[in-house]
Protein backbone atom coordinates (compact mmCIF):
# COMPACT_ATOMS: atom_id res chain seq x y z
CA UNK A 1 0.00 0.00 0.00
CA UNK A 2 1.72 3.25 -1.06
CA UNK A 3 2.17 5.86 1.49
CA UNK A 4 -0.27 8.61 0.20
CA UNK A 5 -3.01 6.20 0.24
CA UNK A 6 -3.11 5.48 3.89
CA UNK A 7 -6.16 6.31 5.97
CA UNK A 8 -4.31 7.98 8.22
CA UNK A 9 -2.06 9.97 5.74
CA UNK A 10 -5.12 10.87 4.51
CA UNK A 11 -6.84 11.98 7.87
CA UNK A 12 -3.26 13.95 8.32
CA UNK A 13 -3.53 16.22 5.10
CA UNK A 14 -7.18 16.69 5.19
CA UNK A 15 -6.53 18.39 8.55
CA UNK A 16 -3.12 19.94 7.36
CA UNK A 17 -5.25 21.62 4.27
CA UNK A 18 -8.58 22.00 6.23
CA UNK A 19 -5.80 24.29 9.09
CA UNK A 20 -4.08 26.00 6.04
CA UNK A 21 -7.59 27.34 4.45
CA UNK A 22 -8.26 28.68 7.47
CA UNK A 23 -5.03 30.46 8.45
CA UNK A 24 -5.01 31.98 5.22
CA UNK A 25 -8.65 33.09 5.59
CA UNK A 26 -7.41 34.63 8.79
CA UNK A 27 -4.56 36.55 8.12
CA UNK A 28 -6.37 37.91 5.19
CA UNK A 29 -9.39 38.99 7.37
CA UNK A 30 -7.36 40.18 9.64
CA UNK A 31 -4.69 42.15 7.32
CA UNK A 32 -7.98 43.70 5.79
CA UNK A 33 -9.70 44.74 9.00
CA UNK A 34 -6.43 46.18 10.47
CA UNK A 35 -6.25 48.29 6.89
CA UNK A 36 -9.32 49.46 7.37
CA UNK A 37 -9.49 50.01 10.70
CA UNK A 38 -6.78 52.13 10.74
CA UNK A 39 -7.68 54.48 8.13
CA UNK A 40 -11.01 54.80 9.58
CA UNK A 41 -9.97 56.07 12.86
CA UNK A 42 -6.97 58.21 11.27
CA UNK A 43 -10.19 59.89 8.91
CA UNK A 44 -12.40 60.54 11.78
CA UNK A 45 -9.52 61.75 13.81
CA UNK A 46 -8.36 64.35 11.24
CA UNK A 47 -11.83 64.77 10.62
CA UNK A 48 -12.61 65.94 14.24
CA UNK A 49 -10.06 67.95 14.84
CA UNK A 50 -10.83 69.58 11.21
CA UNK A 51 -14.23 70.16 12.59
CA UNK A 52 -13.30 71.49 16.25
CA UNK A 53 -10.85 73.63 14.15
CA UNK A 54 -13.03 75.18 12.34
CA UNK A 55 -15.79 75.39 14.83
CA UNK A 56 -13.51 77.44 16.59
CA UNK A 57 -11.94 79.74 14.20
CA UNK A 58 -15.49 80.82 13.04
CA UNK A 59 -16.00 82.50 16.58
CA UNK A 60 -12.47 83.94 16.65
CA UNK A 61 -10.03 83.86 13.47
CA UNK A 62 -7.80 86.23 14.93
CA UNK A 63 -6.34 83.61 17.96
CA UNK A 64 -7.04 80.39 16.51
CA UNK A 65 -5.92 81.02 12.97
CA UNK A 66 -2.36 80.56 15.32
CA UNK A 67 -3.18 77.11 17.02
CA UNK A 68 -2.43 73.59 14.56
CA UNK A 69 -5.31 72.34 12.50
CA UNK A 70 -4.17 68.92 13.79
CA UNK A 71 -1.25 67.18 15.31
CA UNK A 72 -1.68 64.60 12.85
CA UNK A 73 -1.60 65.74 9.37
CA UNK A 74 1.18 66.77 7.07
CA UNK A 75 -0.55 69.99 5.78
CA UNK A 76 -4.26 71.70 6.60
CA UNK A 77 -5.49 74.62 5.13
CA UNK A 78 -8.66 76.97 5.55
CA UNK A 79 -9.57 78.95 2.49
CA UNK A 80 -11.80 80.62 0.36
CA UNK A 81 -13.08 78.59 -2.72
CA UNK A 82 -12.08 81.29 -5.30
CA UNK A 83 -8.17 80.87 -3.87
CA UNK A 84 -8.41 77.13 -3.57
CA UNK A 85 -6.43 77.03 -6.81
CA UNK A 86 -3.70 78.82 -5.82
CA UNK A 87 -2.67 76.45 -2.52
CA UNK A 88 -4.46 72.94 -3.48
CA UNK A 89 -4.88 70.74 -6.45
CA UNK A 90 -7.73 71.73 -8.48
CA UNK A 91 -9.75 68.73 -8.23
CA UNK A 92 -9.99 69.02 -4.29
CA UNK A 93 -12.45 71.61 -4.68
CA UNK A 94 -14.97 68.86 -5.73
CA UNK A 95 -14.27 66.58 -2.75
CA UNK A 96 -17.76 67.48 -0.36
CA UNK A 97 -17.57 67.90 2.80
CA UNK A 98 -16.60 64.62 4.63
CA UNK A 99 -13.26 61.86 4.35
CA UNK A 100 -11.88 61.25 1.32
CA UNK A 101 -8.83 58.62 0.36
CA UNK A 102 -6.80 58.94 -2.95
CA UNK A 103 -3.62 57.82 -4.54
CA UNK A 104 -1.84 60.31 -5.84
CA UNK A 105 2.13 59.86 -6.58
CA UNK A 106 2.15 56.62 -4.88
CA UNK A 107 0.99 57.64 -2.37
CA UNK A 108 -2.15 57.17 -0.03
CA UNK A 109 -3.59 60.25 1.23
CA UNK A 110 -6.58 60.83 3.35
CA UNK A 111 -8.44 63.89 3.11
CA UNK A 112 -10.39 65.58 5.44
CA UNK A 113 -12.66 68.25 4.25
CA UNK A 114 -15.38 70.41 6.15
CA UNK A 115 -17.61 73.43 3.90
CA UNK A 116 -19.60 74.47 6.35
CA UNK A 117 -18.42 77.50 8.09
CA UNK A 118 -18.45 81.46 6.47
CA UNK A 119 -17.32 84.24 8.33
CA UNK A 120 -19.06 87.83 7.26
CA UNK A 121 -21.13 85.73 4.87
CA UNK A 122 -18.32 84.37 3.26
CA UNK A 123 -17.89 80.90 2.82
CA UNK A 124 -14.37 79.03 3.75
CA UNK A 125 -13.54 75.76 2.97
CA UNK A 126 -10.66 73.69 5.63
CA UNK A 127 -8.96 70.77 4.51
CA UNK A 128 -6.71 68.46 6.25
CA UNK A 129 -4.32 65.90 4.32
CA UNK A 130 -2.90 62.78 5.91
CA UNK A 131 -0.32 61.16 4.13
CA UNK A 132 -2.06 57.19 4.73
CA UNK A 133 0.87 55.37 3.08
CA UNK A 134 1.96 52.11 5.11
CA UNK A 135 5.29 52.15 5.88
CA UNK A 136 7.41 49.08 4.69
CA UNK A 137 8.87 48.68 7.67
CA UNK A 138 6.47 48.48 9.81
CA UNK A 139 4.70 46.25 7.23
CA UNK A 140 7.65 43.82 6.89
CA UNK A 141 7.72 43.29 10.83
CA UNK A 142 3.84 42.78 10.89
CA UNK A 143 3.96 40.26 7.90
CA UNK A 144 6.66 38.29 9.45
CA UNK A 145 4.62 38.23 12.77
CA UNK A 146 1.71 36.75 10.87
CA UNK A 147 3.83 34.14 9.21
CA UNK A 148 5.76 32.85 12.51
CA UNK A 149 2.24 32.56 13.75
CA UNK A 150 0.89 30.80 10.59
CA UNK A 151 4.02 28.61 10.94
CA UNK A 152 3.39 27.50 14.52
CA UNK A 153 -0.84 27.50 13.55
CA UNK A 154 0.22 24.26 10.85
CA UNK A 155 2.78 22.95 13.28
CA UNK A 156 0.10 23.06 15.82
CA UNK A 157 -2.59 21.32 13.25
CA UNK A 158 -0.23 18.83 12.77
CA UNK A 159 0.38 17.64 16.04
CA UNK A 160 -3.55 17.63 16.56
CA UNK A 161 -4.06 15.59 13.36
CA UNK A 162 -1.27 13.06 14.03
CA UNK A 163 -2.82 12.76 17.82
CA UNK A 164 -6.45 12.78 16.36
CA UNK A 165 -5.12 9.98 13.72
CA UNK A 166 -4.07 7.96 15.87
CA UNK A 167 -7.12 7.91 18.24
CA UNK A 168 -9.62 7.58 15.77
CA UNK A 169 -7.40 4.70 13.70
CA UNK A 170 -6.49 2.66 17.19
CA UNK A 171 -9.82 0.84 16.99
CA UNK A 172 -9.14 -0.66 13.37
CA UNK A 173 -5.99 -1.26 13.69
CA UNK A 174 -7.25 -3.22 16.54
CA UNK A 175 -9.65 -4.82 14.46
CA UNK A 176 -6.83 -5.63 11.85
CA UNK A 177 -4.51 -7.06 14.13
CA UNK A 178 -7.91 -9.37 15.52
CA UNK A 179 -8.34 -10.53 12.24
CA UNK A 180 -4.41 -11.49 11.28
CA UNK A 181 -4.36 -13.82 14.98
CA UNK A 182 -7.90 -15.63 13.76
CA UNK A 183 -5.28 -17.85 11.92
CA UNK A 184 -7.19 -21.42 10.43
CA UNK A 185 -9.90 -22.45 12.83
CA UNK A 186 -13.08 -23.72 11.62
CA UNK A 187 -15.28 -21.28 14.26
CA UNK A 188 -13.19 -18.18 14.86
CA UNK A 189 -13.68 -16.08 17.79
CA UNK A 190 -16.20 -13.39 17.04
CA UNK A 191 -14.83 -9.93 16.73
CA UNK A 192 -17.93 -7.74 17.80
CA UNK A 193 -17.54 -8.35 21.66
CA UNK A 194 -14.33 -6.54 21.97
CA UNK A 195 -15.54 -3.24 20.46
CA UNK A 196 -17.39 -0.45 21.61
CA UNK A 197 -20.98 -0.07 20.04
CA UNK A 198 -19.74 2.58 17.13
CA UNK A 199 -18.60 2.53 13.38
CA UNK A 200 -15.84 0.07 14.27
CA UNK A 201 -17.87 -2.33 16.23
CA UNK A 202 -20.59 -2.47 13.43
CA UNK A 203 -17.70 -3.11 11.08
CA UNK A 204 -16.47 -6.01 13.54
CA UNK A 205 -20.35 -7.40 13.90
CA UNK A 206 -20.65 -7.29 9.97
CA UNK A 207 -17.30 -9.43 9.28
CA UNK A 208 -18.63 -11.71 11.75
CA UNK A 209 -21.64 -12.39 10.28
CA UNK A 210 -19.43 -13.13 7.04
CA UNK A 211 -17.08 -15.18 8.81
CA UNK A 212 -20.09 -17.55 10.18
CA UNK A 213 -21.71 -17.81 6.72
CA UNK A 214 -17.97 -18.80 5.18
CA UNK A 215 -17.52 -21.28 8.32
CA UNK A 216 -20.75 -22.90 7.36
CA UNK A 217 -20.02 -23.08 3.87
CA UNK A 218 -16.93 -24.43 4.55
CA UNK A 219 -18.14 -27.06 6.63
CA UNK A 220 -21.20 -27.84 4.58
CA UNK A 221 -18.38 -28.77 1.79
CA UNK A 222 -16.06 -30.57 3.67
CA UNK A 223 -18.85 -32.53 4.78
CA UNK A 224 -19.93 -33.00 1.64
CA UNK A 225 -16.50 -34.15 -0.05
CA UNK A 226 -16.12 -36.67 2.59
CA UNK A 227 -19.40 -38.20 2.21
CA UNK A 228 -19.40 -38.56 -1.43
CA UNK A 229 -15.24 -39.87 -0.84
CA UNK A 230 -16.73 -42.82 1.65
CA UNK A 231 -19.64 -43.21 -0.85
CA UNK A 232 -17.50 -43.65 -4.02
CA UNK A 233 -15.34 -46.06 -2.66
CA UNK A 234 -17.35 -48.26 -1.47
CA UNK A 235 -18.80 -49.38 -5.11
CA UNK A 236 -15.40 -48.75 -6.34
CA UNK A 237 -14.01 -51.24 -4.21
CA UNK A 238 -16.81 -53.66 -5.00
CA UNK A 239 -16.04 -53.44 -8.91
CA UNK A 240 -12.39 -53.63 -8.42
CA UNK A 241 -13.17 -56.83 -6.18
CA UNK A 242 -15.28 -58.57 -8.79
CA UNK A 243 -12.78 -57.08 -11.68
CA UNK A 244 -10.16 -59.32 -9.99
CA UNK A 245 -12.15 -62.50 -9.68
CA UNK A 246 -13.28 -62.51 -13.04
CA UNK A 247 -9.44 -61.95 -14.25
CA UNK A 248 -8.60 -64.95 -12.24
CA UNK A 249 -10.36 -67.23 -14.32
CA UNK A 250 -8.61 -69.35 -16.92
CA UNK A 251 -11.28 -69.35 -19.63
CA UNK A 252 -11.13 -66.16 -20.71
CA UNK A 253 -11.12 -64.64 -24.26
CA UNK A 254 -8.53 -62.18 -25.61
CA UNK A 255 -11.19 -59.37 -26.15
CA UNK A 256 -12.90 -59.94 -22.31
CA UNK A 257 -9.91 -59.87 -20.89
CA UNK A 258 -8.78 -57.08 -21.94
CA UNK A 259 -12.09 -55.74 -21.29
CA UNK A 260 -11.86 -56.44 -17.74
CA UNK A 261 -8.15 -54.65 -17.56
CA UNK A 262 -9.79 -51.28 -18.98
CA UNK A 263 -12.29 -51.50 -15.79
CA UNK A 264 -10.17 -52.37 -13.62
CA UNK A 265 -7.48 -49.35 -14.60
CA UNK A 266 -10.78 -47.16 -15.00
CA UNK A 267 -11.42 -48.73 -11.26
CA UNK A 268 -8.15 -47.46 -9.97
CA UNK A 269 -8.01 -43.89 -12.00
CA UNK A 270 -11.46 -43.10 -10.55
CA UNK A 271 -9.29 -43.69 -7.01
CA UNK A 272 -6.74 -41.88 -7.46
CA UNK A 273 -9.20 -38.84 -8.96
CA UNK A 274 -11.51 -39.45 -5.45
CA UNK A 275 -7.90 -39.01 -3.74
CA UNK A 276 -6.79 -35.83 -5.85
CA UNK A 277 -9.80 -33.95 -5.30
CA UNK A 278 -10.36 -34.42 -1.83
CA UNK A 279 -6.63 -32.85 -1.63
CA UNK A 280 -7.65 -30.18 -3.69
CA UNK A 281 -11.03 -29.26 -1.31
CA UNK A 282 -8.73 -29.50 2.13
CA UNK A 283 -6.16 -27.66 0.27
CA UNK A 284 -3.64 -29.72 1.95
CA UNK A 285 -0.94 -32.32 0.97
CA UNK A 286 -1.11 -35.75 1.56
CA UNK A 287 0.80 -36.45 4.51
CA UNK A 288 4.26 -37.55 4.93
CA UNK A 289 4.63 -36.60 1.33
CA UNK A 290 8.63 -36.56 1.53
CA UNK A 291 7.98 -40.34 1.85
CA UNK A 292 6.21 -40.49 -1.29
CA UNK A 293 7.64 -40.50 -4.42
CA UNK A 294 6.41 -41.32 -8.00
CA UNK A 295 8.58 -42.17 -11.06
CA UNK A 296 7.61 -39.51 -13.84
CA UNK A 297 8.29 -42.25 -16.60
CA UNK A 298 6.27 -45.41 -15.00
CA UNK A 299 3.30 -42.50 -15.43
CA UNK A 300 3.35 -41.70 -18.45
CA UNK A 301 3.67 -44.97 -19.58
CA UNK A 302 0.12 -46.14 -17.52
CA UNK A 303 -1.60 -42.75 -19.16
CA UNK A 304 -0.49 -43.92 -22.44
CA UNK A 305 -1.35 -47.57 -22.19
CA UNK A 306 -4.75 -45.97 -20.54
CA UNK A 307 -5.41 -43.40 -23.88
CA UNK A 308 -4.96 -46.60 -26.29
CA UNK A 309 -8.58 -47.27 -27.18
CA UNK A 310 -9.20 -43.62 -27.76
CA UNK A 311 -5.90 -43.90 -29.90
CA UNK A 312 -7.39 -46.68 -31.52
CA UNK A 313 -10.14 -44.17 -32.99
CA UNK A 314 -7.80 -41.82 -35.12
CA UNK A 315 -4.38 -41.79 -37.20
CA UNK A 316 -2.96 -40.06 -33.83
CA UNK A 317 0.77 -41.20 -32.36
CA UNK A 318 2.23 -40.77 -29.03
CA UNK A 319 6.06 -40.77 -28.90
CA UNK A 320 7.57 -40.64 -25.82
CA UNK A 321 10.99 -39.52 -24.75
CA UNK A 322 12.44 -39.87 -21.43
CA UNK A 323 16.24 -38.29 -21.51
CA UNK A 324 16.34 -38.34 -17.80
CA UNK A 325 14.78 -39.72 -15.18
CA UNK A 326 12.58 -38.05 -12.99
CA UNK A 327 11.38 -38.37 -9.88
CA UNK A 328 8.74 -36.39 -8.51
CA UNK A 329 7.92 -35.37 -4.60
CA UNK A 330 3.71 -36.22 -4.77
CA UNK A 331 2.10 -38.97 -4.88
CA UNK A 332 1.10 -41.16 -7.40
CA UNK A 333 -2.51 -40.15 -7.95
CA UNK A 334 -1.79 -36.75 -8.07
CA UNK A 335 1.00 -36.89 -10.57
CA UNK A 336 -1.66 -39.47 -12.82
CA UNK A 337 -4.39 -36.52 -12.44
CA UNK A 338 -2.31 -33.71 -13.79
CA UNK A 339 -0.39 -35.79 -16.43
CA UNK A 340 -3.83 -37.52 -17.48
CA UNK A 341 -5.81 -34.08 -18.15
CA UNK A 342 -2.68 -33.02 -20.36
CA UNK A 343 -2.22 -35.94 -22.08
CA UNK A 344 -6.35 -36.80 -22.49
CA UNK A 345 -6.84 -33.16 -23.62
CA UNK A 346 -3.78 -33.78 -26.65
CA UNK A 347 -5.34 -36.52 -27.94
CA UNK A 348 -9.14 -35.34 -27.47
CA UNK A 349 -7.53 -32.14 -29.87
CA UNK A 350 -5.56 -34.00 -32.04
CA UNK A 351 -7.39 -35.43 -34.92
CA UNK A 352 -4.31 -36.46 -36.48
CA UNK A 353 -0.42 -36.07 -36.50
CA UNK A 354 2.18 -37.12 -33.68
CA UNK A 355 1.75 -36.52 -29.61
CA UNK A 356 5.30 -36.11 -28.41
CA UNK A 357 5.44 -36.31 -24.73
CA UNK A 358 8.93 -35.27 -23.35
CA UNK A 359 10.57 -36.52 -20.05
CA UNK A 360 13.24 -34.60 -18.35
CA UNK A 361 15.43 -33.81 -15.29
CA UNK A 362 12.30 -31.44 -13.55
CA UNK A 363 9.69 -31.23 -16.07
CA UNK A 364 7.23 -32.67 -18.56
CA UNK A 365 6.47 -31.37 -21.91
CA UNK A 366 3.27 -32.75 -24.07
CA UNK A 367 2.94 -31.07 -27.36
CA UNK A 368 0.12 -31.58 -30.13
CA UNK A 369 -0.62 -30.88 -33.43
CA UNK A 370 -4.23 -30.09 -32.89
CA UNK A 371 -6.34 -26.48 -33.68
CA UNK A 372 -4.66 -25.23 -31.02
CA UNK A 373 -6.41 -21.43 -30.05
CA UNK A 374 -4.98 -17.85 -30.15
CA UNK A 375 -2.51 -16.52 -28.03
CA UNK A 376 -5.16 -13.84 -26.42
CA UNK A 377 -7.33 -16.93 -25.10
CA UNK A 378 -4.50 -18.78 -23.51
CA UNK A 379 -4.22 -16.95 -20.32
CA UNK A 380 -8.19 -17.60 -20.03
CA UNK A 381 -7.48 -21.70 -20.23
CA UNK A 382 -6.44 -21.91 -16.61
CA UNK A 383 -10.20 -20.56 -15.54
CA UNK A 384 -13.32 -22.95 -14.62
CA UNK A 385 -15.31 -23.87 -17.01
CA UNK A 386 -13.27 -22.69 -20.12
CA UNK A 387 -13.30 -23.47 -23.28
CA UNK A 388 -11.54 -22.09 -26.41
CA UNK A 389 -13.71 -20.58 -28.90
CA UNK A 390 -13.47 -23.05 -31.30
CA UNK A 391 -13.74 -25.92 -29.10
CA UNK A 392 -16.60 -28.33 -30.90
CA UNK A 393 -15.93 -31.36 -28.73
CA UNK A 394 -18.09 -32.00 -25.42
CA UNK A 395 -16.36 -30.73 -22.12
CA UNK A 396 -16.53 -29.18 -18.93
CA UNK A 397 -13.75 -26.99 -19.17
CA UNK A 398 -12.62 -27.82 -15.82
CA UNK A 399 -9.19 -30.35 -16.65
CA UNK A 400 -6.45 -27.55 -17.08
CA UNK A 401 -8.25 -25.42 -13.82
CA UNK A 402 -7.38 -29.01 -11.68
CA UNK A 403 -4.06 -28.98 -13.04
CA UNK A 404 -3.45 -25.50 -12.19
CA UNK A 405 -4.38 -26.04 -8.48
CA UNK A 406 -2.20 -29.24 -8.11
CA UNK A 407 0.51 -27.12 -8.83
CA UNK A 408 -0.47 -23.99 -6.81
CA UNK A 409 -0.77 -27.07 -3.98
CA UNK A 410 2.76 -28.41 -4.67
CA UNK A 411 4.75 -25.82 -5.79
CA UNK A 412 4.74 -26.70 -9.23
CA UNK A 413 4.14 -24.66 -12.70
CA UNK A 414 1.97 -24.99 -15.58
CA UNK A 415 2.96 -23.22 -18.87
CA UNK A 416 0.85 -23.60 -22.10
CA UNK A 417 2.26 -21.87 -25.34
CA UNK A 418 0.96 -21.93 -28.86
CA UNK A 419 3.40 -24.92 -30.57
CA UNK A 420 5.22 -24.11 -33.87
CA UNK A 421 3.95 -26.99 -35.70
CA UNK A 422 0.48 -26.18 -34.89
CA UNK A 423 -1.45 -26.72 -32.22
CA UNK A 424 -0.48 -26.15 -28.35
CA UNK A 425 2.39 -26.65 -25.60
CA UNK A 426 1.97 -27.74 -22.17
CA UNK A 427 4.91 -27.54 -19.76
CA UNK A 428 4.78 -28.93 -16.33
CA UNK A 429 7.76 -27.79 -14.45
CA UNK A 430 8.88 -29.43 -10.95
CA UNK A 431 11.50 -27.04 -10.21
CA UNK A 432 9.79 -23.60 -11.54
CA UNK A 433 12.89 -21.74 -10.25
CA UNK A 434 14.99 -22.93 -12.68
CA UNK A 435 12.85 -22.18 -15.75
CA UNK A 436 12.06 -18.42 -14.99
CA UNK A 437 12.68 -17.94 -18.77
CA UNK A 438 12.09 -21.00 -20.84
CA UNK A 439 13.38 -21.09 -24.04
CA UNK A 440 11.04 -22.27 -27.21
CA UNK A 441 12.20 -25.25 -29.56
CA UNK A 442 15.27 -25.86 -26.98
CA UNK A 443 14.97 -29.27 -26.35
CA UNK A 444 18.42 -31.82 -27.09
CA UNK A 445 18.15 -35.27 -29.21
CA UNK A 446 16.88 -37.84 -27.90
CA UNK A 447 18.03 -39.95 -25.01
CA UNK A 448 15.65 -42.72 -25.20
CA UNK A 449 13.39 -44.46 -27.73
CA UNK A 450 10.49 -46.58 -26.70
CA UNK A 451 7.79 -47.11 -28.83
CA UNK A 452 4.64 -48.78 -28.52
CA UNK A 453 2.63 -50.13 -31.78
CA UNK A 454 -1.48 -49.68 -30.74
CA UNK A 455 -3.79 -52.16 -32.29
CA UNK A 456 -4.81 -50.13 -35.22
CA UNK A 457 -1.16 -49.40 -36.28
CA UNK A 458 -0.03 -46.63 -34.63
CA UNK A 459 2.73 -46.44 -32.48
CA UNK A 460 2.71 -44.92 -29.13
CA UNK A 461 6.53 -44.56 -28.55
CA UNK A 462 9.39 -42.87 -27.34
CA UNK A 463 11.37 -40.39 -30.13
CA UNK A 464 12.25 -37.48 -30.36
CA UNK A 465 10.46 -34.96 -29.05
CA UNK A 466 10.58 -30.90 -29.41
CA UNK A 467 9.57 -28.98 -26.31
CA UNK A 468 6.73 -27.85 -27.93
CA UNK A 469 3.34 -28.42 -26.03
CA UNK A 470 0.34 -29.18 -26.63
CA UNK A 471 -1.03 -30.00 -23.30
CA UNK A 472 -2.63 -26.59 -22.97
CA UNK A 473 -5.10 -28.03 -25.50
CA UNK A 474 -4.94 -31.50 -23.82
CA UNK A 475 -5.80 -29.93 -20.72
CA UNK A 476 -8.46 -28.50 -22.30
CA UNK A 477 -9.96 -31.85 -22.77
CA UNK A 478 -10.60 -33.09 -19.41
CA UNK A 479 -11.78 -29.24 -18.67
CA UNK A 480 -13.36 -28.32 -22.13
CA UNK A 481 -10.97 -24.95 -22.08
CA UNK A 482 -9.44 -26.74 -25.51
CA UNK A 483 -8.22 -24.77 -28.11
Amino acid sequence: MKFRNRLKTRIIIAFLAFSTVLGILFTVTSLSIQRNLENNLIGQTIKQDLDRYMENWAKDPLNVSEQPVSSRVISALITRPEKLVLQLPLEYAELPDGIHRIQKDGKSLIIAVNKQHSIDGKPYWGYVVYDGTPDERQNSLLYVWLTGAFGLFLLIAFAVALWLSRRILTPLRQLANRISRLGQAIHPEPLAPHFADDEVGKLASALDGYAQRLTDMVISDKEFNADVSHELRTPLAIIASTTELLLAQDNLDRRTRERLQRIERAVRQSGELIETLLLLARKEQKNHRDLEKSQAGKVVRALVEDFEPQLRLKPVTIEIDERDWLQVDAPEAVLSVALGNLIGNAIKYTPRGTIRILVDKDRIVVSDQGPGVRADEIPALFNRHYRGKHVNNEGSGLGLAIVKRLCDLYGWEIRIDQNEEGGLRAELLFNPERHRRPGKNATPPPHTNIQRQTPEGHKAGNTDSQATPAAAASAHAETGSAP
